[in-house]
């Protein structure tokens, strides 16, 4: 039963209630009688909460789930007794070759779009660079010097290749349209010039040359005004665009063994993110420019150029090898590794440094790349 107040309809007080605030009174503040259940939080006085620090039960961190991988992966494999560009899920399923020739093709690069992969073939001893269109399967012939052509990289509208060249004896550094027409000399050295890497937004390329007695990085525009990044004692190699193209990664060598550096594309602010040589592959950028990776010693390296920090990604039995590639959503990597006696294919899932074998051929399966198409 209920009872009301009249002429006040938005106040009513249960007998009920009543009487638990008479058994209140009688036994002080009560805190004997009104306990909160297990780890549920007790309002108090100020209309804040506070855990019931006697009965608390600790939070469960809900666990975020990651999407799952998307996109295809283009690697080079020998499974077929020759060095072919194959395409794969993620997951390793539906495997498929990209190109049927009697040809090596090597090299695979993915344009700015994502729609074409530049790659290197080499049929009757000489070498030159084809580009395939991954939507309708046709194959462009990009050069065809009697002497090599290789090393080839995209202008950042996808309209140009810039590529080395043996052509005149030594290695030197071209530019072309991609159907091939338009092809011109960038660079003229008697040391060589090689390696060419076009930066993601602008008409510079970096590349590495011998002119002054050892490797380093230079840089050149697409009129062929020269300018030096490194000159140090030591070889410099590999040289790696920022998404934003302010600043080079790159690779300087002692030995065998190398240091994972960082220049600004202005030839200032030189800093390295290791402090001694090892085995380090070249490096990769994240898509969103914070991360670099380099495989080496049995693992993935993760270098945060802002503020230091570094991971490794490991899985006891897969050696990583060559230079990895990350997910357009930078949460995975994919790469080859050493694993059972062959080079295959593996992809980590970098929060949780979850593997997952792509590939598990017999044989060689390594020059893997992401993309979205």
């Amino acid at each position: 039963m209920t009872i009301y107040f009249k002429k006040h309809k938005t106040f009513f007080i249960p007998i009920l209630f009543l009487l638990m605030l008479a058994i209140l009174s009688a036994c002080g503040d009560g805190s004997n009688i009104l306990q909160g259940a297990a780890g549920t939080p007790i309002p108090n006085s100020n209309n804040t909460t506070q855990p019931n620090s006697e009965l608390q039960t600790p939070e469960v961190p809900v666990a975020t789930p990651f999407p799952p991988a998307i996109g295809r992966i283009i690697f080079v494999s020998n499974r077929d007794g020759q060095m072919d560009l194959f395409i794969t899920n993620p997951d390793g399923t539906q495997v498929a070759k990209l190109i049927n020739n009697i040809a090596e093709d090597t090299t695979p690069r993915l344009s700015p779009d994502g729609t074409q992969v530049a790659f290197v073939s080499t049929a009757n001893n000489n070498t030159d660079i084809y580009i395939l269109n991954l939507a309708t399967g046709a194959v462009t012939q990009v050069t065809n010097a009697p002497e090599k052509d290789s090393s080839p990289t995209w202008s950042p509208d996808g309209r140009q290749l810039a590529f080395e060249s043996f052509r005149d004896g030594n290695f030197e550094i071209y530019i072309t349209n991609i159907d091939g027409s338009n092809q011109y000399r960038l660079t003229n050295d008697p040391a060589g010039d090689s390696n060419p890497v076009w930066s993601p937004t602008s008409n510079e390329i970096v590349f590495v040359s011998n002119r002054f007695g050892n490797a380093d990085i230079l840089l050149t525009n697409t009129s062929g005004n020269i300018f030096t990044l490194t000159t140090n004692p030591a070889p410099d190699n590999a040289p790696a665009w920022s998404p934003d193209g302010r600043t080079i990664a790159f690779q300087t060598f002692s030995g065998d063994l190398s240091n994972l550096c960082l220049i600004a594309r202005d030839g200032l602010n030189l800093r390295c993110l290791t402090s001694s040589p090892a085995l380090y592959s070249p490096l990769t950028w994240s898509p969103d420019g914070a991360w670099l990776a380099s495989t080496g010693n049995t693992a993935v390296h993760l270098f945060n150029i802002f503020d230091g920090t570094t991971q490794q990604i490991s899985a006891p039995g897969i050696e990583p090898h060559g230079l990895p590639d990350f997910s357009s959503d930078g949460l995975r990597l994919v790469f080859q590794a050493q694993y059972n006696g062959d080079m295959e294919l593996f992809s980590a899932l970098i929060p949780t440094n979850e593997f997952t074998q792509i590939t598990t051929f017999s044989g060689y399966d390594g020059e893997a790349i992401w993309t979205n198409q």
